[in-house]
């Protein structure tokens, strides 16, 4: 009686977190929209006060925007990465430590976002059929960015080091030889210092690619279990998700450039009339961005949930432990405080891998379900 209701209350605190996460998040989208919207009717006059022209125009517009949104907004970054994890015990991380990861995180975006805008310029001025060689460019900056993630981006916010329990390494070899998998390493990555959450990962392309283990999860699951979660991560590999997601990004990227074509075509050329035009509409194509982006998640997330269905039911036929399957999940979604029983809403919209409920129901029933 005494665990049914232990149980109970560890379900409702999840609950509680969870829907505290959603309205912050949900508020955090419409802040956005209404910023950017804002930032819309502003612009013609920020870039007419601006004594500057061409590229210095076009870094004052995009460097006050970027600030400006990171400002206005930190509020939900606080609320939610910092506030809303201490008050559920699941952050180790002091406001300072917090601060700095969060420092660092908005100034690496700022210089992928920055990179990425005057590219986008740069071929809208000088460059016939400029959408196309943006396409282009942008599919070789993600190739680019999957694979240094692991050895250059990652590592500046958390540490990893190569697994060194070798009873796990030589179960893990056993797995991977399975499917002919060839990965740089296996590896620990330090999440402890900031948080109590745990969680794995199939990450990097070619030389980089490798799995990591965040230590919070060595920590909590037994042999068996992490075992399953590696296989997990072993699927992603054997049905080649990452081609696949790959491959999805071009698409949504044709469609989201198409529209970029509509809002800029009248304004490529290098006259400085016509540049100064070009600059004025960076606000709208944020707004673009970011209705689109809000627009097509609940089918991005589809997919995602089926790769990760998909990954689940590998594991279990890999391993052929559906008992492991079920203790690590309810483990990890515990130590997550996921919530066991998401609306079907709430996962359309913002789950891009499967409930608890779902997951563990597809092992104990051997059903695909997402």
């Amino acid at each position: 009686m005494q665990q049914m209701q232990q149980n109970d209350n560890n379900t409702q605190r999840a609950k509680d977190y969870q829907k505290q996460q959603l309205k912050l998040n949900l508020l955090e989208e419409i802040c956005t929209l209404l910023f950017l919207i804002i930032w819309v009717k502003i612009s013609p006059y920020f870039v007419d006060k601006i004594p500057l022209q061409g590229y210095w125009l076009l870094i004052a517009l995009a460097g006050a925007l970027y600030i400006s949104y990171q400002l206005a907004l930190f509020i939900f970054d606080y609320l939610a990465g910092y506030q809303l994890e201490h008050k559920y015990q699941l952050s180790n991380e002091t406001f300072s430590a917090w601060l700095w990861r969060h420092t660092k995180m908005i100034i690496l975006s700022g210089v992928f976002l920055g990179i990425l805008v005057i590219l986008l310029y740069t071929a809208l001025w000088h460059l016939k059929y400029w959408y196309l060689w943006c396409w282009a460019g942008w599919m070789i900056f993600t190739v680019l960015i999957a694979q240094i993630f692991p050895v250059i981006i990652l590592p500046i916010f958390y540490k990893s080091t190569p697994l060194e329990n070798e009873t796990l390494l030589n179960r893990f070899r056993e797995l991977a030889k399975t499917i002919g998998m060839n990965i740089e390493g296996i590896y620990s990555l330090e999440l402890s210092k900031s948080t109590k959450k745990a969680n794995a990962m199939l990450t990097g392309l070619g030389s980089t690619r490798r799995v990591l283990l965040g230590d919070t999860l060595l920590d909590n699951l037994s042999q068996k279990e992490i075992e399953v979660v590696f296989a997990h991560e072993l699927g992603h590999h054997a049905h080649r998700h990452s081609f696949k997601l790959l491959t999805l990004n071009a698409v949504i990227s044709i469609i989201l450039f198409s529209l970029f074509y509509l809002i800029l075509s009248q304004y490529a050329g290098s006259d400085p009339q016509t540049m100064k035009i070009s600059i004025q509409q960076l606000p709208l194509i944020a707004l673009v961005m970011s209705i689109f982006s809000f627009l097509s998640r609940p089918a991005i997330n589809a997919i995602s949930r089926y790769f990760e269905n998909q990954s689940d039911r590998f594991a279990l036929e890999l391993t052929n432990n559906s008992d492991a399957f079920i203790t690590a999940f309810e483990k990890l979604a515990d130590q997550n405080l996921a919530d066991p029983d998401p609306s079907t809403l709430v996962v359309w919209m913002y789950y891009d891998h499967p409930p608890i409920r779902d997951r563990i129901a597809m092992a104990k029933s051997g059903k695909s379900q997402i």
